[in-house]
Parts: C-alpha cells; structure tokens; sequence
C-alpha cells in the first residue's frame, strides 16, 4: 500500500469518528435511533472545530471534480408552487 493510501485511509478513518461522535451526540440529545440529523449547520451535533476538521478532511478526501460529478448527478424533486 503507498504512503498516499495509508494516509487516505487515515483521513477517512477520522471523518467517520468525527461523524460517529455526532451521531452518539443526537442519540444522548433524544434524537430517534432510526433517522438522522438534517446534517445542517446547528443540526449537525458536531462542534465548530469538528465540523471544520470534517470540511478539511473531506475536501482531501475527495477530489472537487468527483464532488462536481456528484452533485450534476443528483436528481431533484421538482417544486411545487
């Protein structure tokens, strides 16, 4: 395994305790065991430093053209009016 993939792995392993800190977070706050947190700003259940850490760690994780890619591929509900 190169050094590259070693820390990779590393970075995601973080970003998966950062999340799984949150989770625990939402569950001790009441939060139902069989949905998640929004994921927003202020619903997130993660501080301002993990949630900077997390942004940090997944903009190495991923690179901004697979985020492009993804977020082209997504399919939205239409709105209402």
């Amino acid at each position: 395994m190169t050094q590259s993939n070693t820390i990779k792995q590393q970075q995601a392993q973080r970003i998966l305790e950062l999340f799984a800190i949150a989770r625990q977070r939402y569950l001790d706050a009441g939060g139902d065991p069989r949905c998640t947190p929004r994921g927003l700003k202020g619903d997130d259940y993660m501080t301002y430093e993990e949630r900077q850490e997390a942004l940090v760690l997944g903009r190495q994780i991923f690179p901004q053209e697979y985020i492009d890619n993804t977020v082209r591929s997504i399919k939205y509900p239409p709105v209402e009016s």
